[in-house]
């Protein structure tokens, strides 16, 4: 197996959107295989070492050596979030057979320290995308989907201010199960989903409303008929508080499953992608750890959130709408650029900051006052977002646009690290 890279892709949009379409790895060569580290023009080592390289020997050794750390830390933060998540899907089955407010809570609280973990993988799940081949790749964007697009449509879900009937919950004509679940999610729109974090979310909280955050009430069992139930054919078993606990048990098994898939999918490729970044240059595996941020930066955060709120679509932003979690999120997000900037590194401490140093005298400088300041945005940003999209008024517009150029900035500092790498 030979390191592939795919610079500029649109990794998670092109593939949500028609997960079938192959060309979505677009960086692949033109015999329809991955491009090779080989391969790749310019940036990287063609058939002499590259500038960098011959000035820099230790740096250039230091990069290689900093992603093989990488690796190791991103088994790790899988094998940790499968456990969270395995606790999650434990707090899950506690409020069903015990539904109190007080396990409600705990499930709530077992949610967030889930999502928190799993949006801590967001840089490892990028530099994935990038070094995996085309097909593992795929595979990797399809589990992705199941555990964690958003927005979604909760009344595809369950009821909402105005549809009390609405969505999977109610329409007794869907089994409950889980190979009935994996057919309606995004069987018809992507948006459509039936899976993941965020159906659990909003099973959990319920849609923001004035009363507050969804009952415990809508989980207790209901044992017996009601006579007009009755004289309607009704089943115990198909009554929305009935159904709503069967669903949010065989969503939280699903999304521990999945997330199950996707850990052995890294560990059964870690061992070749290791010896691949040992026998590359240290500028190939710097750029595709470059790359790996600007991919994150761009497709996580500008793409999918930022744009779509500047663009107006407010609510399609926000990504934790239910649990009013979405600045969390994004902070740990960038927590985990941060962490390999910073903390990954060679057995005499030179980490990745340093060595981007060295490429460029610009980005001690600049990309921290940046990243600061990006972060300290988007956490004010978000903590707000939870106001209604009829207010969103210029003042949002001017906070999502400083975000925005605040961002780009960050991807600038990184993608010029690549032209310093030129010969």
């Amino acid at each position: 197996m030979q390191l592939s890279h795919h610079p500029g892709l649109n990794i998670f949009r092109a593939a949500i959107a028609l997960l079938a379409i192959i060309p979505l790895l677009n960086a692949c060569s033109d015999e329809g295989g991955p491009t090779q580290l080989s391969e790749i023009p310019k940036t990287t080592k063609q058939t002499a070492p590259s500038s960098f390289e011959r000035l820099n020997p230790a740096l250039n050794i230091a990069g290689q050596a900093i992603a093989v750390d990488y690796l190791g830390q991103i088994s790790t933060d899988f094998s940790q979030l499968r456990v969270t998540i395995g606790q999650l899907q434990s707090s899950i089955h506690t409020f069903i057979s015990e539904t109190t407010n007080e396990n409600l809570d705990l499930a709530r609280q077992a949610w967030l320290a889930a999502h928190s973990g799993y949006e801590l993988t967001t840089l490892d799940r990028y530099f994935a995308i990038q070094v995996l081949n085309e097909a593992k790749g795929l595979e990797l964007l399809q589990l992705q989907y199941q555990i964690n697009h958003w927005p979604i449509i909760p009344g595809y879900i369950d009821y909402v201010d105005g549809y009390p009937d609405s969505g999977i919950v109610h329409d007794i004509n869907v089994a409950l199960n889980q190979e009935t679940l994996r057919q309606q999610h995004g069987a018809f729109d992507v948006s459509e989903v039936a899976l993941g974090f965020h159906v659990i979310e909003f099973l959990l909280w319920g849609a923001p409303k004035d009363s507050g955050t969804r009952p415990t009430d809508d989980y207790e069992a209901i044992e017996e008929l009601s006579q007009a139930e009755a004289e309607n054919g009704y089943t115990l078993d198909q009554l929305g508080n009935n159904r709503r606990r069967v669903l949010l048990s065989i969503t939280a098994d699903t999304l521990l499953e999945d997330f199950g898939k996707l850990e052995a999918l890294w560990v059964e490729q870690q061992p070749q992608i290791r010896q691949s970044i040992e026998s590359s240059s240290g500028s190939e595996v710097i750029v595709i750890l470059a790359d790996s941020m600007v991919a994150m930066l761009t497709e996580e955060l500008l793409l999918r959130s930022l744009y779509p709120m500047l663009n107006g679509n407010y609510s399609e932003g926000i990504q934790s709408p239910y649990s009013q979690s979405t600045q969390n999120a994004v902070s740990i997000q960038l927590s985990g650029l941060e962490r390999l900037l910073l903390e990954q590194q060679t057995e005499n401490g030179t980490t990745l900051d340093l060595v981007f140093a060295a490429i460029s005298d610009e980005f001690s400088e600049f990309f921290y006052q940046n990243f600061d300041a990006s972060k300290s945005c988007l956490v004010l940003l978000y903590t707000n977002a939870d106001r209604e999209v009829a207010s969103a008024s210029n003042q949002n517009e001017i906070e999502v646009v400083e975000c925005i150029n605040l961002l780009t900035n960050m991807v600038d500092h990184i993608e010029r690290l690549k032209f310093e790498l030129i010969d």
